[in-house]
Parts: structure tokens; C-alpha cells; sequence
């Protein structure tokens, strides 16, 4: 059995449950001579001398809830140590606290935890049910490599969530007409395999009976296909995809748009104007972005969402023909192609992409209006 003091996120309760496997009971408690300040790289809590920090102390915690925050912690980088803190009947107590094991600066501002709910609260518990069932599976050091990924993939349920889109045909079912009884999660990775067990209601008014479907859960992207309407043709990117490869296709190179996933926090048009500098080397602005759709690219077995767009931009022949980003193993090389010539590619299938067939046609709709406009 154990106590914990605690001054950052775990103080909320949510996040604290769901990390120890189980309720806990807490009371406020005080830790003399640190407070707890905004971290310098980023919106979290540290502790940094002077002051006094307030936080809470935790009940006894038995073996298996204790290891469990134990693993949440270690896998971010945080040790922990004893300290005497003072309860709320001023009583002192020998408690342990989670502390950075290489410990930040802070910024001199104190570190919100309501500000930090809003912020931040929502996606962070998605992604600790992911953090958690790597618990006895991986390294510290392999989740420390997920973490972008994985919040960056709690960030697009958060953002599912928070999205309507509207119906005009059918759409008299709603998400809570549906039972789930069951998700399992065979694969946790850069993608997460998971095979959902679930009842949902019939067009004939009966129900499914539990039926069993599985899907690849994938980080949300954004496209943008670059446009010179004076020059009137695109900017489209080739590379070699393993999805071609894995179908044996005599040539996984592909050309496609500027493509990236996006980040936890970050918009969709944040994401379209890094990746167009990152991997086009092209600085555009958000007022040259024309949004082309919002979809599943395959919603059957595949939980993602692309965002798409075109960026007006100017083409010149003296642009860079390779890009991207080294760390990221990426080998990209840059074509100039005539908006004409990218249409006839639709036809003959050389254009084998889905966000660049969509916006490709998207663009020959539209393109009068730009190029009277450009």
C-alpha cells in the first residue's frame, strides 16, 4: 500500500480512475517549498523551487493501482521520489510524487489544470486507454515513440465527435442507436487494429444480432493539391506506398498530393499549410486554401478522415524537384503537371489516388473561376 501526492493531471479525477483501473480517494494536501508552474515546452506541470504547491494526497493504493500509475508515469519520462507534504488537518505525511525524471524549466506562470481540462482533457483520456493497454506489452521507450501518434489519433475521435455532418437523404439512425458490446484491440501501433462487436438497428425495424467488424484506426489527414492558375497546372508529389506494394502492384510509386497527418491539437488547415512548406517547400497562406471535402476514404474498414484542399500558389519551372523530411525517411520527388494532363490521367488510371482523383475533379469545376480570379 501506498499514497501519492498529486499537483498535475492526475488531480482530475477521470484521468485519475481511469489510469489506476479504479476509483480513488483523495484529499488536498500541500507541498512546501516547490510550486507548480507552466512547463517551457509545453502546457503540463512542474514543480519548481520556491513556494508552496497545492495538490492531493491519495488514499492507501493497493499493488495493482499503484503499478499501474507507476507505468502511466515511467512511460513519460517521470520518476518518483518521497516527499512530506501537510493534509488538510495539518498533519504531515510521507507521500511519494511523480517528478520529471530530467526535469523542465518552467515559465514563471502558474499551470492551470481547469485550462488544461479544456485543452487538452478530453483527448488525454481517449489516449490513456491506449497509454494503459501497453502496460506488460512495450517499452517505456516504445510509448514514449507513440505518444505523437497516439494522441494525435485520440485528437481525431475528439474532433469526430465534435463534427455534424448534414443529412439530407436517410440519417434517421444516430451513434447511440448502436450497442456496443464489445471492442477489442489486437494491435496497437502507428495504426491500431481493432474489431468491434456490435447491434445495431435494421432498415426492416428489426436488430443485426452481434456482428463482428474489423478496421484499421488511422490518424486523421490533410491533402492539398497545389494550383497555378496563370500557369494553369498543379504541383503532385511521387513516392513509394507500401498499400500498392502489399497488393503486389507492379509499381508502388505513386503520385499523389501534399499529404499529412494531423497533429494532436492541430486544425486541419494547420496541418495543410506545415505539410505544403515541409514537403512542396512552398509558403502558402491560409487565404489561398479552397476547401474541398471533409470524408472517409474508406469508411468500411478503415477509421480515418481527409481533409482535402486546393492551394493557389505560383509554380515556376525553378521550383525544388525533391522534398521532404529526412527524419521521417521521406523521398519524395516534386512534378509540375498541366491540369489537363492530370484529368486524362484520371481516365487511363494512372491517377490511382483517391484525395488526388477528388481533387482533381473538384479543381476542373472550379478552375474558370480561379484563373479569371488569378
Amino acid at each position: 500500500m501506498s499514497r501519492l501526492f498529486l499537483f498535475g493531471t492526475l488531480r482530475w479525477h477521470p484521468l485519475l480512475e481511469a489510469v489506476a483501473g479504479c476509483p480513488v480517494a483523495t484529499t488536498p494536501a500541500s507541498l512546501d517549498g516547490w510550486q507548480v508552474q507552466r512547463a517551457s515546452a509545453g502546457d503540463w506541470p512542474v514543480l519548481v523551487p520556491g513556494g508552496l504547491a497545492q495538490g492531493l494526497m491519495t488514499e492507501d493504493l493497493d499493488a495493482e493501482a499503484r503499478a499501474r500509475l507507476d507505468w502511466y508515469e515511467t512511460a513519460f519520462g517521470y520518476g518518483f521520489e518521497a516527499v512530506e507534504v501537510v493534509d488538510g488537518e495539518g498533519q504531515t505525511q510521507l507521500v511519494d510524487v511523480y517528478r520529471e525524471t530530467d526535469p523542465g524549466e518552467g515559465t514563471g506562470e502558474s499551470w492551470s489544470l481547469d485550462a488544461w481540462i479544456a485543452g487538452h482533457g478530453e483527448r488525454t483520456l481517449i489516449a490513456s486507454a491506449e497509454v494503459m493497454r501497453g502496460r506488460g506489452v512495450i517499452t517505456p521507450a516504445d510509448l514514449t515513440r507513440r505518444r505523437g501518434v497516439l494522441h494525435a489519433r485520440a485528437h481525431g475521435v475528439v474532433m469526430g465527435r465534435a463534427t455534424t455532418r448534414q443529412i439530407t437523404v436517410g440519417g434517421e439512425f444516430v451513434r447511440e442507436d448502436v450497442e456496443v458490446r464489445e471492442v477489442r484491440y489486437p494491435y496497437d501501433g502507428f495504426h491500431r487494429v481493432e474489431e468491434w462487436l456490435i447491434d445495431h438497428p435494421r432498415f426492416d425495424g428489426s436488430r443485426s444480432g452481434t456482428i463482428q467488424r474489423a478496421l484499421s484506426h488511422v490518424t486523421d489527414a490533410a491533402t492539398v493539391l497545389p494550383y497555378d492558375p496563370v500557369r494553369d497546372r498543379v504541383l503532385v508529389v511521387e513516392q513509394i506506398r507500401v498499400g500498392p506494394l502489399a497488393k503486389d502492384d507492379p509499381r508502388p510509386w505513386m503520385i499523389e498530393p501534399v499529404a499529412g497527418l494531423i497533429d494532436a491539437g492541430e486544425t486541419a488547415v494547420a496541418t495543410a499549410l506545415r505539410e505544403t512548406q515541409e514537403e512542396a517547400d512552398l509558403e502558402i497562406g491560409e487565404d489561398d486554401l479552397h476547401f474541398v471535402a471533409r470524408y472517409y476514404p474508406s469508411p468500411g474498414g478503415l477509421a480515418q478522415v481527409l481533409h482535402s484542399y486546393i492551394a493557389i500558389a505560383d509554380l515556376p519551372d525553378t521550383l525544388a524537384t525533391t522534398g521532404g523530411i529526412e527524419e521521417e525517411a521521406e523521398d519524395l520527388r516534386i512534378h509540375l503537371i498541366p491540369l489537363d494532363d492530370l484529368i486524362a490521367m484520371i481516365e487511363t488510371g494512372e491517377a490511382a489516388n483517391a484525395p488526388l482523383i477528388l481533387s482533381a475533379q473538384w479543381l476542373a469545376l472550379h478552375r474558370a473561376r480561379f484563373r479569371l480570379n488569378g
